[in-house]
């Protein structure tokens, strides 16, 4: 047997064998971004749920969270428990997988109109993340230490590689070039070489992941009753900032421009 094999596997049944774990042994704590009760609260944990520990100090264990994250639980309310994560299953982990990757859209979608202290816009992401990939997790009784097993390849299949998120029928009129209004709402879509004209058009936005990646598609209908399958990549969401006639903007480059609309990336949000 090859030997860089054997101490690859060593290594890999020494790591498994020093995990450790913790239990919760309170009806219901905080998870806290920091190792101190004035710091954001990430989530929730229920009594018995179990937790990757991957560091500690003298009054907090520092466990792993979905978004790689080190958070913290106060000691007093865990304890230290083996687990077997090799008894890890669920029901339905397409089903999971996708309610995940719902969880994780919508903490790319509120992470613009959250503000948590101090907290940059990457931070309230991964908080975001955290939490309502627990609620997921809480929903369908599956261990947080598990989560990683939930993304493991074994349970991903090409059947399921594409996941849908949401989906919205939407009326939409043509702007400028690539450019559409999501009629009655203060959205603009950005799309990759449309050349779709006209007003209060019936289209449908998809949202979707596939590898990891999140997808948006604006689709129209290639004839009436024909089904929305003239499709373009949707590459910005906007809302307006200003809109009146005679507006001068001063873009990155240092030119200056005449303008009615003045525009700021968002996160699509229709529901």
């Amino acid at each position: 047997m090859n030997t860089k094999f054997i101490l690859i596997l060593l290594f890999i049944v020494c790591s498994l064998k020093s995990q450790e774990y913790i239990q919760i042994n309170r009806p219901d704590i905080n998870i806290r971004m920091l190792p101190t009760t004035s710091s954001p609260i990430v989530g929730h944990a229920f009594n018995n749920e179990i937790y990757i520990i991957n560091g500690e100090n003298d009054k907090w264990f520092s466990v792993t969270l979905p978004s790689g994250e080190s958070r913290w639980i106060y000691k007093r309310l865990a304890k230290r428990v083996p687990f077997n994560n090799d008894d890890f299953s669920a029901p339905n982990i397409a089903e999971v997988q996708k309610e995940i990757s719902i969880a994780e859209y919508k903490a790319l979608k509120n992470t613009n109109n959250e503000s948590i202290e101090d907290l940059n816009k990457d931070q309230i992401n991964k908080l975001l993340f955290d939490r309502y990939v627990l609620i997921v997790l809480q929903k369908y009784n599956i261990q947080p230490a598990s989560f990683n097993r939930i993304n493991s390849e074994e349970y991903n299949s090409k059947s399921i590689l594409s996941q849908p998120i949401s989906e919205y029928l939407v009326s939409v009129t043509h702007v400028d070039y690539d450019l559409f209004k999501i009629d009655f709402a203060n959205f603009y879509i950005q799309t990759k070489r449309c050349f779709k004209l006209g007003k209060a058009l019936d289209a449908m936005i998809y949202i979707y992941k596939e590898d990891d990646q999140i997808f948006q598609r604006l689709c129209f209908e290639q004839s009436y009753g024909k089904g929305f399958e003239n499709c373009y990549t949707i590459k910005n969401i906007f809302e307006s900032v200003l809109e009146e006639p005679n507006l001068t903007a001063l873009t990155n480059d240092g030119k200056i421009k005449k303008t009615d609309l003045i525009l700021r990336e968002t996160i699509l949000d229709l529901d």
